[in-house]
């Protein structure tokens, strides 16, 4: 059977690869032997074969299913049809929200102040610090009032932005779009405020979790096969929109 396999070079640069093994384990032992430390190891045909690590990964994969639905459910309507409590899908990874990408000293600046220093209105300064999935908001409250009139004025990008204020922006656009379509579809902009924090909440729990998870993990796993455990869960997480877990050994 074929298997992809990636690794670092000392220069820091991912390469990925083919090799035919009879198992993930076999791979490994080959790589090893050549000195290449492996980060994933994957069947190429997508089958079972990835030899996911037994009783582990399925157990802590079901929680954060079963975690996000509860978080969808508590959450309720963001960004379609209402239909009672029921809701389409939240936690997928959205044009609106997302990790900012850039200068990381600007960027937890931004998310500290609310971005005080980019948005004049405190309406959009509310909508800015709830945009980037599962990162705790510097600016957790706003009036009815100042949401409105953030709502009614677009946020104009300048020559000047740098790109990670770019990026705020565009997403802060969106989500007053979401907002808009939120309160036309019977909602209220209370209602939509109150989804915001329900939402980050739910994300940031999730994070949390699999954070925890991932440290019990380490403590047994082998070092090989850690690697490749936290990509997967760090995969899981980028499609939730969240931001990677590092590892504290790194």
């Amino acid at each position: 059977m074929k298997y992809t396999y990636a690794y670092k070079t000392s220069d820091g640069i991912r390469h990925e690869d083919i090799m035919n093994a009879s198992s993930r384990e076999e791979v490994f032992e080959a790589l090893r032997a050549k000195g290449i430390k492996a980060i994933k190891v994957v069947a190429a045909d997508g089958s079972k074969a990835n030899g996911e690590v037994r009783g582990v990964r399925k157990r802590v994969v079901a929680a954060l299913v079963v975690f996000a639905a509860v978080g969808v459910g508590v959450i309720a309507y963001i960004g379609g049809e209402r239909t009672g409590t029921a809701t389409a899908p939240t936690f997928q990874t959205s044009e609106t929200r997302r990790q900012v990408i850039g200068d990381v000293a600007i960027v937890e600046k931004g998310i500290r102040t609310g971005w005080a220093d980019v948005f004049e209105r405190e309406g959009d300064r509310f909508f800015a610090s709830f945009a980037i999935p599962g990162v705790p908001a510097g600016q957790r409250s706003t009036s009815e009032d100042e949401m409105r009139r953030a709502l009614e004025r677009k946020v104009e990008p300048q020559p000047t932005d740098s790109i990670e204020v770019q990026q705020i922006k565009a997403m802060v656009e969106g989500m007053k779009k979401e907002a808009r379509r939120y309160i036309a579809a019977g909602g209220s902009v209370v209602g939509y405020g109150r989804r915001l924090v329900e939402r980050q909440e739910a994300e940031i729990a999730i994070y949390n979790r699999v954070k925890g998870e991932i440290e019990a993990v380490r403590k047994t796993m082998p070092a090989d096969a850690f690697e490749n455990y936290l990509e997967e869960r760090n995969d899981e997480l980028r499609n939730l929109g969240i931001k990677p877990i590092v590892d504290s050994r790194d």
